[in-house]
């Protein structure tokens, strides 16, 4: 995996786990942004999913299990949930009544494990896998024939307003859309490319509030002098706006196993 200036995949691994960490009480204040935002994500997903109610579903990396318990309000499941993360901060904070089995661990030591399922979710949680090829195998292990995996991540190139520092290393943090297909396709799967762009309007000070705040993992791979100073030239730049407005890009990458 190509890591960012500085920071070899041993130190990335460690600032992801005290991201999620950190950050696991205030993840869906931060990331949540509303429920149309979260709906026009999940109606995408169970398109490409082609989801159904007899499907044994996984959230691979599912976090709070946002996008899942909306997926499940649209397509009542007849199996619970397998929720996978490797942060029991982030299962934690999944409703006790929620229809999910919760997993901790990781992507890879899920996908070795014995099971076989239908269906496959990783929303932005495949960057943070280093042996994708690995991964990918495994996963067609496990799905079903005729099985699906959906990739939905922000990829490389972001229209943030963040610091330059910060947008320079989110091109080599998140995973390259090209490479995941070349990954899928030797994989053995039938591949698909779409996208979904949401356009956000979020006020000045509440996006720097996030930013101070490292909401996203890229983020937390900074000191606190360099936010610091990151801040201060936001501020430069976008200190005449009272509200920031830009566009959030989703790769949907879907892989088929053939039946």
């Amino acid at each position: 995996m190509t890591t960012a200036p500085h920071v070899t995949p041993q130190s990335k691994d460690a600032i992801v786990a005290e991201h999620y960490r950190r950050l696991a009480g205030r993840y869906d204040e931060f990331l949540y942004y509303s429920p149309q935002f979260v709906r026009t994500l999940t109606v995408k997903m169970i398109e490409k999913l082609a989801l159904r109610a007899s499907d044994r579903f996984v959230d691979l990396g599912c976090g709070t299990a946002m996008y899942s318990l909306d997926i499940v309000r649209q397509v009542p499941l007849s199996h619970a949930i397998t929720g996978v993360d490797p942060f029991p901060e982030m299962l934690a904070r999944i409703p006790a009544d929620a229809p999910v089995r919760r997993v901790a661990l990781g992507a890879l030591a899920f996908s070795a494990l014995p099971g076989t399922y239908d269906r496959i979710l990783m929303k932005e949680a495949v960057h943070h896998e280093e042996d994708r090829a690995a991964l990918f195998a495994n996963v067609s292990a496990r799905l079903a024939p005729g099985g699906r995996l959906l990739l939905v991540h922000v990829p490389p190139t972001l229209d943030y307003p963040l610091f330059d520092k910060a947008l320079r290393r989110a091109g080599q943090w998140h995973a390259d859309p090209d490479e995941l297909v070349t990954l899928l396709t030797r994989a053995g799967f039938a591949v698909d490319r779409d996208a979904v762009e949401i356009r956000h309007a979020i006020p000045r000070r509440r996006y720097f509030q996030m930013v101070e705040s490292r909401y996203m993992s890229v983020l937390s791979s900074f000191s606190a002098e360099e936010i610091a100073e990151g801040l201060r030239e936001m501020g430069e730049k976008y200190g005449g706006l009272e509200t920031l407005v830009f566009t959030d890009h989703f790769d949907y990458i879907t892989a088929v196993k053939p039946e």
